[in-house]
């Protein structure tokens, strides 16, 4: 049985060489080179993979990868959500607190997760507050300097 990793970039490589428009499909491809996988599988795997199905005419779509995301867009994009929906923030030791507008924290926490960065552990988001797990209450201050200069 194929890695995880292999099966991935057999799906990802089938999307991009063939019209592929079902999640169906990927299995009956799947299958046809051996693997045999479950739907959920399949559904986790695009997920994963950020495949998306995008228009190809006359009413039919196919899968096909979402183009990666640039490491200054999405700063970019964090300064613009700060800007727009963050209202104060706050911390204790290696936890800060991000109050955003009612009903924007899960973008903004969406936003902070595609970051990657190394010192976030991971945020939790509410409906107006993110929590955002640092590392270490160092890490924290950091991150709070730099969140305070987005809002600027």
């Amino acid at each position: 049985m194929p890695s995880k990793e292999q099966r991935q970039r057999l799906i990802a490589e089938l999307v991009q060489e063939e019209f592929i428009s079902t999640q169906a499909e990927i299995a009956e491809r799947l299958a046809q080179s051996g693997i045999k996988v479950t739907q959920a599988t399949i559904s986790r795997d695009v997920t994963e993979l950020r495949l998306v199905r995008v228009p190809s005419g006359r009413g039919r779509h196919r899968y096909s990868a979402t183009p990666l995301v640039m490491q200054d867009d999405v700063e970019r994009e964090l300064r613009d959500c700060f800007k727009r929906f963050v209202r104060n923030l706050d911390r204790g030791e290696n936890v800060l607190v991000v109050s955003t507008d009612e009903g924007h924290a899960a973008g903004v926490a969406y936003v902070l997760d595609k970051l990657e960065r190394e010192e976030i552990v991971g945020t939790l988001a509410g409906q107006n507050a993110i929590l955002v797990v640092a590392r270490t209450a160092a890490a924290a201050a950091d991150l709070l300097g730099e969140f305070e200069g987005l809002l600027d």
